[in-house]
């Protein structure tokens, strides 16, 4: 039975104090979203009735955010929450009471695991951001990309019964790196499917041993004007799929044995790099300032929901830095943002063309 987040009682300090500079660094993250519409995803979770109260379900889920923004563990996190004001603040804990430890901030992951829940919250933050005008939907192109995640456990050794401490639902991931050395990582891959801004329409987890296109249609919105992927993508049935959507084909082209790429195919490859590097960048983040290039927990559905949380909390992240540098755009601003997308687009296309077709006649006069 969760204590309802809206009516705990007020931090015992003053007004002036919460103004303070040093404890603003979430206001952004708390005005950007209509945080209720998430809570009222959650309320299932603890479904009964009687028992000791728990700890509001949004104060959980604040809390989950704020271990992914501050690469905190669990342990780590629930010692800041106990000693930091501004977690307490964004949590809504008052001074002097209790705060979640580390095996409730952890069963609670677990209770969003069981329940499957982390799309729609991801879905639920996106809708708002996309009625706000921070994700523009107008003209959107879809960026997808994936990236190898070494497992917690990726070692030979043994454990407890001589059982295998490796994840055994993680595999083997083998790419060749920028200097084309085949490099090979033990744990998972994450595939997500973003905007040119960078804001993650839709994610995925695999073993790492799944081949990047198989989740191709997990990322596809259907709604795209365009499709930005690496030739990993490139197939005679993803050239088939998009057309029947009617999106614009921007997948790199691979060659083959005896039928390499064509110079027109070459200079097309490099254009499309150009917007398709944007995919990488949530990668960056997960990375090098979550902390996530390994997993912390065992087994594909809870890294599904950890990395599923981390894709909230680098939306909600990005959509409160847009509110702080630009505000919300007014309808005008709407209008003008929308058109400006669509000749873009249209602009973009035309110079596709026209490349290619000089690349043609160049070969042809050569």
């Amino acid at each position: 039975m969760p204590k309802p987040f809206s009516t705990q009682p007020e931090l015992f300090v003053t007004s002036a104090d919460l103004e303070h500079p040093s404890l603003q660094g979430l206001d952004e993250a708390e005005a950007v979203l209509d945080w209720a519409k998430l809570e009222h995803l959650l309320i299932g979770i603890y479904a009964s009735k009687t028992g000791r109260p728990s700890y509001p379900l949004l104060t959980l889920l604040r809390a989950s955010l704020l271990g992914i923004w501050y690469r905190l563990s669990d342990v780590e996190l629930a010692q800041t929450l106990f000693r930091d004001l501004l977690f307490r603040k964004f949590c809504h804990l008052e001074l002097g009471g209790d705060v979640p430890d580390a095996s409730t901030i952890g069963r609670f992951r677990q209770k969003l695991v069981d329940a499957d829940l982390w799309e729609q919250l991801l879905g639920e933050v996106n809708r708002q951001l996309e009625v706000k005008h921070i994700i523009m939907t107008e003209g959107r192109i879809n960026i997808i990309d994936a990236t190898p995640i070494e497992a917690a456990q990726s070692g030979p050794g043994k454990g407890v019964g001589g059982q295998p401490k490796r994840d055994p639902e993680a595999g083997w991931h083998v790419k060749a790196d920028s200097r084309g050395n085949m490099k090979s990582t033990y744990g998972y891959s994450t595939d997500t499917g973003v905007n040119e801004d960078g804001f993650i329409h839709r994610q995925t987890v695999t073993p790492g041993n799944a081949h990047d296109s198989t989740e191709r249609d997990t990322l596809l919105l259907g709604d795209e004007v365009a499709l930005y992927a690496n030739a990993a993508f490139s197939s005679r049935a993803t050239r088939k799929k998009l057309e029947s959507f009617g999106i614009e084909d921007q997948v790199q082209r691979k060659g083959y044995r005896g039928h390499p790429l064509s110079a027109a195919d070459v200079i097309r490859n490099d254009k499309i790099a150009v917007t398709r590097s944007g995919g990488e960048r949530p990668f960056a983040t997960y990375k090098s300032r979550y902390g996530l290039a390994r997993t912390r927990l065992m087994g594909l559905v809870r890294n599904m929901t950890f990395y599923g949380l981390a894709a909230i909390a680098h939306n909600i992240q990005k959509g409160a830095r847009f509110l702080f540098l630009y505000g919300l755009l007014d309808a005008e601003q709407v209008d003008k943002c929308a058109q400006n997308q669509k000749i873009s687009n249209e602009t973009q296309q035309i110079s596709r063309r026209t490349t290619r077709k000089h690349v043609v006649l160049r070969e042809i006069h050569t």
